[in-house]
């Protein structure tokens, strides 16, 4: 999760404010501090709610998780 912080703080978006998004939109249930634990890479998100993070920050999980530098393959 090297880059969920940067992309959270690019975009002035709190972790509790991120926590909302997650459950009101994907219907995923993450703590601030989970989030925050995912940003430390202390812990490692479910598919799912990995899924859900490189969704709504509009970026390949490759990115997301730091293994490319290409933000979306398919971009148009």
């Amino acid at each position: 999760m090297n880059r969920l912080k940067e992309l959270r703080e690019k975009q002035k978006i709190s972790l509790a404010k991120l926590s909302k998004i997650l459950k009101n939109k994907y219907s995923q249930n993450a703590s601030p501090q989970t989030l925050m634990r995912y940003e430390k890479e202390e812990n490692q998100p479910r598919t799912d709610i990995f899924e859900s993070l490189a969704d709504y920050f509009d970026v390949d999980p490759e990115y997301l998780v730091g293994w490319s530098d290409i933000k979306r393959k398919n971009a148009q």
